[in-house]
C-alpha cells in the first residue's frame, strides 16, 4: 500500500500548506479500469461513486465559510495585566490562552501583535492584528474553511470583547480529522455516495472541489490509492458496485512516516 501524491500537494505541503487544509472541501472518487500512472495524470477508468458528505450534492467549486472573530483589547495597559481567550475547537476546550503585558508593550497596537501571534500557535486559527487602527483590534478566522469554533473573552485585568462576525457553513464536501500520531482520518460524519455506474472498483482519488480531472502536474492537490477489501489503501466491504446502491467509506487514514528510505 503506497499513497500517491500529486506534484501540487507536494509543493502545497512543503511550502505553506498542510493536509487538512488541502483537502477542506473535498471528495473521494471511486473509479473502476486501471489507474493512472500517478496522481499528476487525468483520470482513467470509469467514474462509479463520488464519496461526500452523507452523500450530499457537490457541484464544481463548493467552497465553505471559515468562522470569523474580531476580538478588541481595552483597559488600562499595564506591565503584567493579562490578556486572556477562550478558545473551543475540535471538541477540545474551553482552553484559555493568556498573554502577559509585558514593558515594552506601550501600544494596544503592539499588544494586539502579540495576542495575535499567540492564537497564531493554534493550528486551527489564522489572527491579524489590524496595523492601521492603535484600539488594539484583532481579526480571527478559523484555518479550515467550514470547521466551526469558538472564541471567548475571559474576564482579567485587560478588558477583552470577542465579537462573532460570520458563521462557519459547511458545503457537503468531505473534510479531514484532526490528526493523531502522524496519521490523519475522515470526519465523523458519514462519508458516503449514491453509485452512478456498475463495475469493479479499483482506484480512487481523493480530490478538491475544482478538480475537473485533467493532467495539471503543478496545480491539483490529490491523492491516489489502491481499493479493495483488504491490503488497500482504501479498504471497502465489497468492490463490485452496482447503480443507485450507496457506498459508505468507514475510515481512511493517511500517513506520513516517521522515517523516509
Amino acid at each position: 500500500m503506497a499513497f500517491q501524491f500529486s506534484t501540487g500537494l507536494r509543493q502545497y505541503l512543503l511550502g505553506e500548506g498542510s493536509v487538512r487544509k488541502a483537502f477542506e472541501d473535498s471528495m473521494i472518487k471511486i473509479f473502476s479500469g486501471t489507474a493512472p500512472v500517478d496522481a499528476d495524470a487525468a483520470e482513467t477508468g470509469v467514474l462509479l461513486c463520488p464519496i461526500t458528505k452523507a452523500s450530499g450534492t457537490v457541484t464544481l467549486g463548493d467552497r465553505s465559510t471559515p468562522r470569523a472573530y474580531e476580538i478588541a483589547i481595552s483597559g488600562t495597559i499595564t506591565t503584567g495585566n493579562v490578556v486572556s481567550i477562550n478558545v473551543t475547537v475540535d471538541g477540545v476546550g474551553p482552553t484559555a490562552y493568556p498573554y502577559t503585558i509585558l514593558a515594552a508593550d506601550d501600544s494596544r497596537l503592539k499588544i494586539a501583535a502579540k495576542v495575535a501571534r499567540m492564537l497564531n500557535d493554534i493550528p486551527q486559527i489564522r489572527a491579524i492584528p489590524d496595523i492601521d487602527d492603535a484600539t488594539g483590534l484583532i481579526y480571527v478566522q478559523g484555518s479550515i474553511d467550514g470547521l466551526d469554533l469558538t472564541l471567548a473573552d475571559v474576564p482579567g485585568t485587560c478588558t477583552t470583547t470577542v465579537t462573532a462576525k460570520q458563521a462557519a457553513v459547511r458545503t457537503n464536501c468531505i473534510q479531514l480529522a484532526l490528526p493523531v500520531a502522524g496519521t490523519i482520518g475522515k470526519e465523523s460524519a458519514v462519508n458516503s455516495g449514491i453509485n452512478v455506474a456498475a463495475g469493479t472498483a479499483s482506484h480512487f482519488r481523493l480530490v478538491i472541489s475544482t478538480d475537473v480531472g485533467s493532467s495539471t502536474a503543478l496545480t491539483n492537490l490529490r491523492i491516489q490509492g489502491t481499493v479493495g477489501i483488504s491490503g488497500t489503501d482504501l479498504v471497502l466491504n465489497s468492490t463490485n458496485f452496482a447503480v443507485g446502491a450507496t457506498t459508505t467509506i468507514s475510515s481512511i487514514a493517511i500517513t506520513i512516516p516517521a522515517t523516509t528510505v
